[in-house]
């Protein structure tokens, strides 16, 4: 018999039992150690791989059990597991085996399943059974991200938004957090929303249930369709939506500019808040989009506000031309203001919070549940404005007005904006809220009255 060189050790030639697979080490040749595979004594293509450990010569890195086979004439290799006692996540001899015949059995249907294929199938069918609060926690997660949209990488959430979109995950979770989704039923859906139905919570009720069944589809990893919350509309009270508040009658519209465009006497910080009001009731974006408004959107030399994708609910930018007025109501909040982040911020520089331009309305008299509400301002414009009229012809292309408020439902204003961006028509917007400007100027003082020139139409 030979003599052994120094270092080497012995492998067994086939794995009989777990002793030969403690014993079993890498490969040794030409004073190299290599990995090596040691052939089951019960065949059917079941090995052990031994890849060797760079720094410790003689010993192994890592023990795998795999299976070689044949799928469709092509050789490939199904990897078991590694070996081990079989009670931490290892395989022992005896579960190899097992795994193999299992793997065979599957080879062996008609038509053949490929095992590796198979494997991964059961990776997923496992990762797919968590709780609801699992899927609820990633899906919270994935909002909080950076997304497309559109074509554009935009956060497509503020803070606020997402604050909302937890406050009403939480009600799912709740409910139904430690429940499979498999084993959340509907009539048990429908009876949680119905609870909300007689509270009088249908807002509440319908954001809920909207995302209870994007959870459920975002947990479907295998696609079998089950959605215990989808199709429950039937069964639950219509929520009939009241639209916000906003004046339109002339004799209305002049009372409520000239409440608001006089400085407040009570007001603190030089009437920033009152800027505010007075800056939206010019440039009617949605009131969220003034209460975020920072100085770095402003762009003096050009006259233009653009309010960045991630802030819009379109997921765009939108630009705002400025008018004279605008930009004059800019220029003195500038002197309070300027050196901080947000336009509109007071005692510290922060946001404005949601409610802060309805509570100016309601300090001034107006019934902002009834009457008119900070968001109203956009149907006063929308209203006054398509029915403006020069000799009996309307003064304002539709596409211009909903261009500017932001409006992209409809086919054509989405396809000017997807062909010319933001600036979509900029020169008909720039006059557009310019003549919106002198018109309310117009209402606080008729002999400020700016007819509109003939050929304004868009």
């Amino acid at each position: 018999m030979a003599r052994k060189k120094d270092g080497e050790h012995a492998n067994p030639e086939h794995i009989r039992a777990d002793v030969d697979c403690r014993a079993a080490r890498p490969k040794f040749d030409n004073g190299v150690w290599s990995a090596t595979k040691i052939s089951d004594v019960t065949g059917g293509g079941l090995y052990l791989l031994i890849t060797p450990d760079p720094g410790r010569p003689g010993n192994a890195v890592s023990k795998l059990w795999q299976m070689a086979y044949r799928f469709h004439g092509r050789q490939k290799t199904y990897s078991i597991g590694p070996y081990g006692k079989g009670n931490d996540g290892t395989v022992s001899v005896a579960t190899a085996r097992q795994k193999r015949d299992a793997a065979k059995a599957l080879l062996a249907q008609d038509p053949p399943v490929d095992p590796s294929i198979e494997k991964q199938v059961e990776r997923h069918r496992q990762a797919a059974e968590r709780p609801l609060g699992v899927w609820i926690d990633e899906w919270l997660a994935e909002k909080k991200t950076e997304k497309i949209k559109r074509g554009r990488l935009v956060t497509v959430r503020s803070p606020e938004t997402i604050a909302l979109l937890e406050r009403w995950a939480g009600y799912l979770r709740d409910r139904f957090g430690k429940l499979y989704r498999q084993d959340i039923k509907r009539p048990d859906v429908l009876a949680f929303f119905r609870v909300m139905q007689a509270e009088g919570r249908l807002e509440t009720r319908d954001r809920v249930h909207s995302i209870g069944e994007q959870v459920c589809d975002y947990a479907d990893l295998e696609g079998d369709g089950y959605n215990p919350f989808r199709a429950c509309k039937k069964q639950l009270s219509i929520n009939v939506a009241t639209p916000r508040p906003g004046v339109t009658e002339p004799h209305e519209v002049v009372r409520l500019f000239r409440l608001i465009m006089p400085l407040w006497e009570k007001a603190r910080f030089g009437d920033v808040v009152g800027d505010a009001l007075r800056f939206d009731a010019l440039t009617i974006p949605r009131p969220g989009m003034i209460n975020d408004m920072e100085w770095t959107e402003v762009d003096w030399d050009t006259e233009r506000w653009t309010i960045p994708a991630a802030k819009m609910k379109t997921g765009w930018d939108h630009v705002v031309p400025l008018s004279r007025q605008a930009l004059a109501i800019l220029r003195g909040v500038q002197k309070i203001t300027g050196n901080r982040r947000y336009v509109f911020a007071c005692a510290n520089d922060a946001p404005l919070s949601s409610r802060t331009l309805c509570s100016r309305l309601r300090a001034l008299g107006i019934d902002t549940k009834t009457e008119h509400c900070a968001h109203g301002f956009r149907t006063t414009f929308s209203t006054l404005c398509h029915h403006e009229e020069i000799k009996e012809a309307k003064a304002w292309d539709g596409d211009v007005i909903e261009l500017q408020l932001a409006h992209l439902e409809s086919d054509s204003v989405k396809a000017i904006y997807k062909r010319h961006g933001p600036l979509a028509l900029i020169g008909s917007r720039t006059k557009l809220m310019q003549h919106w400007a002198d018109r309310v100027d117009g209402w606080l003082d008729p002999e400020k009255v700016v007819p509109i020139k003939r050929g304004a139409q868009a």
